[in-house]
C-alpha cells in the first residue's frame, strides 16, 4: 500500500520540491491511485479528441502500424528461438521510425546488424501490442488479432494510440526495459504522476525537477543510489510519454549525468488524451 504523507525524505541529490499532489484533496489522491493495477477512477482516456493526423505522426503509432501491417501481410511475425523478432522485420520498422531520446546514427555505428534488443523503440512497441491483445503468440508466431486489423485504418489511429497508452502504463512491467532495481516505481502510482505532469509540465522542465514534483518519493525504500529515482522517472514515465506523442523533449548544453541534458514539456496530445476529475485543497468545487 502506498504511504502518502507530506514532509517527504528525498534521496541525496534530489531537490526537495513540494509534490504537486500535495495540493489535492485526499479523496482525489486516492481516486488517482485506485483501483491498483488498472486505470484510476479519476482518469478518463479520450483518444477521440486527438486529431487523426496528429495520432498518425506519433512514434509508437507509426511503429505499431508498421508491425501490424507486416503481421497481416506475412500471416504473422515469426519469432527467433530466443523469442525476438527476426532481423528483417526489425529493420523494416527501425528504418522507418525516429524515437525521441534515441540516436539512430549511433545505433547503426555500434551494431553491424540490428537485432530487436538494439532497437528499443521497436521492441517496446511490440511488447505493448502483445499486452494490449493486438498480437497473439501461437507456435512461435505473433498473429494479428481481429481487433488489430480493425485498428489499421488511418482513422483508427487515435484509438490505437489509446490502446498503446493503457498497455504501457497499466499492463506492461516497465522495469523489464531499464534494469533499474526500484521495483514498479513510479509505475505503481502512474495515475498520480500523470496528473502531476498535467499541471507541472506545461513549461520546459528537467527530470530532476519533475521527479520529486510528480511522484511519491517516500515510497522508495532506503538506502538508494541518488540517481535511481530520476532514472526510473525518465525511462518509465517521461520517455514512454515522448514515444506516445504526449511529451516533447529538447537537448540542452549541460554537462551532467544521463537524462539531465534533456528538458520535457507537454504537447497538446497530453490534454487531448487525458481528462482528470479531482478536487484541490481549499476549493472543493474546483475541478481540473
Amino acid at each position: 500500500m502506498l504511504r502518502l504523507r507530506q514532509g517527504v525524505a528525498y534521496p541525496p541529490g534530489v531537490t526537495s520540491i513540494p509534490p504537486s499532489w500535495a495540493h489535492l484533496q485526499p479523496a482525489s489522491v486516492k481516486a488517482l491511485l485506485e483501483p491498483p493495477g488498472t486505470l484510476p477512477k479519476a482518469l478518463r482516456i479520450t483518444p477521440d479528441d486527438v486529431p487523426v493526423e496528429i495520432a498518425l505522426a506519433v512514434p509508437m503509432v507509426i511503429a505499431a502500424r508498421l508491425l501490424l501491417e507486416l503481421a497481416v501481410k506475412q500471416g504473422g511475425l515469426v519469432l527467433t528461438a530466443a523469442g525476438f523478432l527476426k532481423r528483417a522485420d526489425v529493420w523494416h520498422v527501425f528504418d522507418q521510425t525516429e524515437w525521441p531520446g534515441s540516436n539512430k546514427t549511433l545505433t547503426l555505428s555500434m551494431n553491424k546488424v540490428i537485432n530487436e534488443q538494439d532497437a528499443l523503440g521497436v521492441f517496446f512497441t511490440r511488447i505493448a501490442l502483445q499486452v494490449a491483445g493486438l498480437l497473439r503468440k501461437r507456435a512461435g508466431v505473433l498473429k494479428p488479432t481481429k481487433a488489430a486489423k480493425s485498428l489499421l485504418a488511418e482513422e483508427a489511429a487515435p484509438a490505437l494510440l489509446g490502446e498503446l497508452f493503457q498497455a504501457v502504463f497499466w499492463r506492461m512491467n516497465l522495469q523489464d526495459f531499464d534494469r533499474n532495481p526500484l521495483e514498479f516505481w513510479p509505475q505503481h502510482h502512474a495515475g498520480l504522476a500523470l496528473w502531476c505532469l498535467s499541471v507541472t509540465a506545461h513549461k520546459w522542465s528537467r527530470t530532476d525537477h519533475l521527479t520529486p514534483a510528480c511522484t511519491i518519493m517516500d515510497t522508495i525504500g532506503e538506502p538508494v543510489a541518488h540517481d535511481l529515482p530520476g532514472f526510473a522517472m525518465l525511462t518509465r514515465v517521461l520517455r514512454p510519454l515522448t514515444w506516445l506523442g504526449m511529451l516533447e523533449t529538447r537537448r540542452q548544453k549541460r554537462v551532467s549525468g544521463w537524462g539531465h541534458d534533456e528538458d520535457f514539456r507537454k504537447t497538446p496530445v497530453f490534454d487531448q488524451m487525458l481528462k482528470f476529475r479531482v478536487e484541490m485543497l481549499g476549493a472543493e468545487d474546483a475541478r481540473h
